[in-house]
């Protein structure tokens, strides 16, 4: 009597380790690049700027061909660097405000961009060293400015947004610019910063009186 293995197909047999093998490859060459990622993130994030190749890979623990395997070349990998940006910060702009009274959503919607700007701080400087050789990288950093700006004209009664100087004016006040100013060229703790920004606005808005 034959078993049931009997009547599996040779060929069959043989595919099984060809896929797994394909499959485990697959898997390395993903965690593979999310670890390179992971480490240009890191080494950004801890005051290195313009990290190299061979910086990335040894923070990686990979081999510098892998580096240039996975990603062509730096500019690249800068766009891997975007998206993921993009998953980690877009939840906690797109998240609910709790204020009901258009000012009061104001105030709390800069308040939360102060502390989101804190986190993007080392981008930005990274993103300020390659923007102008770097045609991509100018355009996300207009990008960045759009959304801001969206953001605020989204939470502004309309005769406020209409009025461009005024509105260019917070727009300026409410930047990651001159969060970025206030915190490292005037040397400043966030607390004291965001006390800064939250003054400098209200003192705007007084200026410009819109209805409630």
């Amino acid at each position: 009597m034959e078993t049931p293995h009997a009547k599996v197909p040779v060929k069959a047999i043989q595919a099984v380790p060809r896929t797994f093998s394909t499959d485990g490859r697959h898997h390395r060459s993903i965690k593979t690049r999310q670890m390179i990622v992971s480490a240009f993130i890191d080494l950004i994030g801890n005051g290195h700027p313009s990290p190299t190749a061979e910086q990335i890979a040894t923070q990686a623990q990979v081999g510098l061909r892998t580096v240039f395997r996975h990603f062509d070349d730096m500019e690249t990998l800068y766009r891997e660097i975007t998206q993921r940006l993009d998953e980690l910060m877009m939840p906690l702009v797109n998240k609910p405000l709790k204020a009901t009274l258009w000012s009061e959503r104001l105030m709390e919607s800069i308040e939360r961009r102060c502390d989101i700007f804190d986190r993007l701080a080392p981008f930005h400087i990274a993103a300020q060293l390659r923007m102008h050789e770097s045609e991509y990288i100018l355009q996300q950093v207009k990008r960045r400015v759009k959304i801001e700006q969206d953001i605020l004209a989204r939470l502004l009664p309309t005769p406020c947004v209409d009025d461009r100087v005024f509105f260019e004016a917070l727009s300026m006040l409410v930047s990651l610019e001159t969060w970025m100013r206030l915190r490292s060229l005037q040397g400043l703790s966030a607390s004291k910063a965001k006390a800064v920004v939250l003054m400098t606005v209200q003192s705007l808005m007084a200026s410009h009186p819109a209805p409630d």
